[in-house]
Formats: structure tokens, C-alpha cells, sequence
């Protein structure tokens, strides 16, 4: 049994159907608004428009027990905290790490929307977090 299949089982189908439009729609916003840091104006409304995007991943995988996808979501919420403390820009190893954290969460949606059987494994180097500097 798949991801879809398991989640449709455990919990209403609109519910599940409402975080895949949701998700698709963050993982979309992710890399432009990744980029984007890169200009140092308007950084403070880029990282807190990451910040919410990972925020209501978190809460909503960990909703639907998606532990996986909810533990990263989780830290890159606290890494996006220590962000907003920053001045822009964004350091380029900042960016490339954010980069490669919105691929894992591309890799993770795909896992849901085809029904695989389980989840793409994560790359464990994606939890050492550079500075925002």
C-alpha cells in the first residue's frame, strides 16, 4: 500500500487531496523565494515567507504522521528563525543548502502524489545547517 492510499485510509480523502494542493503550492513558492534572498532587499519578508511555507508543512505533516517530512520541515523552520535575525543577503552556501532542501521536499511531494510505497530517503547532510551569514 502506498503513501496516498495509507494516508486516504487513515484519514478523509479531502483532507489528504487539500495537503497536496497545499504542499504543491509551497514546494512551487520555495526555490523563487530561495533565489530571491540572494537581493538583499525585501530579505526579512523572504525568510518570513519561508518561514510560514516550512511552519504549515511542519504542522500539517505532522497531522498526517508524515514524520519524515516533518522532522526536516521542522528544522528548517528553527534554521529560518536564527535567519530572520540576519541582515541580507543570504550567503551563497545558505542558499545552496535551502536549494537542496526544496528538491528533497520535491522528491517527498512526488513520493505522495504517485502513492510509492515509502518515502525517498533524506540526504542526513541537509540537517547541517550553515549560518545564514
Amino acid at each position: 500500500m502506498g503513501i496516498l492510499d495509507r494516508a486516504n485510509k487513515e484519514f478523509d480523502f479531502e483532507i489528504v487531496d487539500e495537503f497536496l494542493d497545499h504542499f504543491d503550492v509551497m514546494r512551487e513558492q520555495m526555490q523563487p523565494t530561495i533565489l530571491a534572498l540572494e537581493d538583499g532587499g525585501g530579505y526579512s519578508m523572504r525568510i518570513d515567507e519561508l518561514f510560514r511555507i516550512f511552519h504549515n508543512l511542519k504542522s500539517a505533516c505532522s497531522y498526517l504522521r508524515f514524520e519524515r517530512v516533518n522532522r526536516l520541515a521542522a528544522f528548517v523552520e528553527n534554521s529560518l528563525e536564527e535567519a530572520r535575525h540576519a541582515k541580507g543577503p543570504a550567503s551563497e552556501i545558505y542558499i545552496d543548502w535551502l536549494l537542496k532542501i526544496s528538491d528533497q521536499f520535491s522528491l517527498w511531494y512526488l513520493d505522495i502524489a504517485n502513492n510509492h510505497d515509502r518515502f525517498t530517503a533524506v540526504d542526513f547532510s541537509l540537517f547541517n545547517d550553515p549560518s545564514a551569514r
